[in-house]
Parts: C-alpha cells; sequence; structure tokens
C-alpha cells in the first residue's frame, strides 16, 4: 500500500502529463475550478467527521493543491447523493462523495433503498474506503459463556431495534447454520439502551456492536473484563482480536462460507470515497493515488485517532474487485441471503 511519501512522489510524477486534462489541455498545474467533497450526512455525525477531516488531507495530496469545499447531501441512507453523483455530477474528477456501505449492495439484496436508486454501483469509481467495520459476539462475565460453543447449550439474549437489525440477522444465520441458540429481543431503540441492558443482566450480550465503537465508548468493559469476546464477524480479521475465532472458522460447509462472506461484504467499505462514473481513467488513477497518500499520512491519523476515530484502509481497486465478486453470485445464494434478511 502507498505510503504518504511514495504518494506525493506519484503525484508529482505524474501531474505534468495527467492533471493537464483538468484544465481543458492547458498544462496549468491545478483544477480550473475547487474539488467538492459531498457528505451523505448532516453536520457532526460520523460520516461528517470522516469526510471533513480526511479533506484536509486529501486536499494536500492532490496535484495542484487545489481548493476543496466539502458539502452535506443526506437523504435516503446517501441514496439521493449517489443519485446525484451518477445523473448530475461533472465527470472530471472535480466532485467526489462518501457513501453508506450499504448502497454498494441495496440493488443487489434489495435493501431499504433499492426502489430509489437510479445506479449500478459497479458503474463508480470507487476510490477508497476509511474503515473496515468488525461485528463481535460478546458474553456479558456474569453468564458463564466462554466460548461460541457455549452459546449452543443455552439460551442466550441478544437485543436490537428489530427487523434486519444485524443481531437478529447474525443470529438467525448462525443459529441455522452451527445450532447456537441465539434469541434476539426487539424494541431497544439504540446502542446505549442495548449495552444498558446488558449491564443489568436483561441480556447475555451483544452480537453485531463493532469494536471499534465498543472499545471507544465502553473501554471499562474491556479493561475490567466484564465481557468475552466470542466470535468476530468481520470480512477480513481484526488484528486488534489475535486468538478470537473468525466466523469463517466455525462454518463447516462452503456454501454457508460464501453466504456469510456475503452478507458481511459491506463490512470492507464502513466509509467509502467515490468519483462518478465517466471520470476519465487516468484521473481515477490520481484520485486513487491521492487517496491512498492521504489516507497514509501520520498527521490524518493521529487526528482521527485522539477523536477515537479508527481508520482502517481498503483500497478503491479492492472494492471494485469485491464488487465484481459479489455481483457475480448465484440468484439462488441472493434469494436465501434475501430471505435470511427479511427483504421482499
Amino acid at each position: 500500500m502507498p505510503t504518504a511519501r511514495t504518494g506525493l512522489v506519484l503525484c508529482a510524477a505524474i501531474i505534468s502529463l495527467t492533471l493537464c486534462g483538468w484544465s481543458h489541455g492547458q498544462g496549468v498545474s491545478r483544477p480550473n475550478k475547487p474539488i467538492e467533497i459531498y457528505v451523505p450526512a448532516g453536520p457532526g455525525g460520523g460520516y461528517d467527521i470522516y469526510g471533513r477531516t480526511f479533506a484536509k488531507y486529501f486536499a494536500r495530496y492532490t496535484p495542484g493543491s487545489p481548493d476543496f469545499v466539502v458539502k452535506n447531501l443526506p437523504g435516503a441512507g446517501s441514496a439521493k447523493l449517489a443519485n446525484y453523483l451518477h445523473d448530475v455530477a461533472p465527470k472530471d474528477g472535480t466532485q467526489v462523495g462518501l457513501l453508506m456501505a450499504s448502497l454498494a449492495f441495496d440493488p443487489l439484496f434489495g435493501g431499504e433503498f433499492a426502489a430509489v436508486i437510479n445506479y449500478s454501483p459497479t458503474d463508480f469509481n470507487w476510490l477508497g474506503s476509511l474503515d473496515q467495520f468488525t461485528p463481535i459476539a460478546i458474553a456479558w462475565h456474569t453468564t458463564g459463556v466462554k466460548s461460541i460453543e457455549d452459546v449452543k447449550k443455552k439460551d442466550f439474549y441478544v437485543g436490537g431495534s428489530g427487523g434486519s437489525n444485524p443481531s437478529a440477522v447474525y443470529g438467525s444465520i448462525l443459529n441455522g447454520m452451527i445450532g447456537t441458540k441465539f434469541k434476539n429481543l426487539a424494541g431497544y431503540p439504540g446502542t446505549a439502551e442495548v449495552t444498558l441492558a446488558v449491564e443489568r443482566g436483561e441480556l447475555s450480550g451483544m452480537l453485531g456492536w463493532y469494536w471499534a465503537g465498543l472499545t471507544a465508548l465502553k473501554p471499562g468493559w474491556v479493561a475490567e473484563k466484564k465481557i468475552n469476546v466470542l466470535l468476530q464477524l468481520g470480512l477480513e480479521r481484526d488484528p486488534a482480536l489475535s486468538g478470537v475465532p473468525h466466523v469463517l472458522d466455525v462454518l463447516t460447509k462452503d456454501e454457508d462460507r460464501r453466504l456469510f462472506k456475503l452478507v458481511l461484504s459491506n463490512l470492507a467499505l464502513a466509509r467509502p470515497f467515490v468519483a462518478p462514473p465517466g471520470v476519465p481513467a487516468d484521473r481515477v488513477t490520481i484520485l486513487r493515488e491521492t487517496f491512498n497518500a492521504a489516507a497514509n499520512d501520520p498527521a490524518f491519523l493521529a487526528e482521527m485517532a485522539a477523536g477515537k476515530q479508527p481508520v482502517r484502509i481498503y483500497t478503491g481497486e479492492q472494492i471494485e474487485a469485491l464488487l465484481k465478486e459479489i455481483y457475480a453470485s448465484s440468484p439462488e445464494l441472493i434469494a436465501r441471503i434475501r430471505a435470511i434478511t427479511r427483504q421482499k
């Protein structure tokens, strides 16, 4: 993966060859208008923090150091922004967006906002993602549950808002595939209420909360050994969870592994940036190298760490390959996933 130094050197090397296209072939060293980064949610939230913090560093490594403008365009789980980038945004690399991960898969799996999507996710030029979520299964220390095998022996209560929330989806899959006894109790508005219920003994633990969120919001649970981490469910193994079994370790059938990999695929794209379709390939190369250089900048990583915002990079090339694999899945496998996640 390129470092900040190599990214800067590469950008400097190709600027005279490629960036001139941003200014109608005149060979000047900067785009002739500001680059705009669109955020799919309102000010102050996680996506806004990632978008605005990253924009400063993205600007630093973009050839010519053009001006950057960050704009908020919320709506329909980022489908409004995706449609804008697909249908309206100029195809010259001067407008890019930060999407919500599920948007890459809603058209395939029949997600909540599939009906308002005008695009195929494979049309976009994916620049990279700044985080990868790692859902986990945890047991409260008073339950005596030490491993995922123990969840096969007695009912294990987890909570969520209902419907297709992660605790319900992951629990249904694991129960059907390996014989666990997860029982999802619906009606909890959010994570704060679920964690309180765990502490009160109303729930046995949690299924589907992210490791980064747990360590940021409940560090005492880890430091004081109040939980046992039973399983990690990220698309890739989290180095912070060395020794914790991965879900693919406990599945015995190849078909089950393929299904779970599909269900987990959006976790690799926790904070994905895209450029519209139709942007020239040489400009996409610049944007991707700029993304990688900025994402690896030590100052950016330090600023994000200080704000307890994790950074785990997934490159544009990796996203492209993942989407190609996912969208080539058999109709039977997709139908099985839609049934599990209760999508129509």
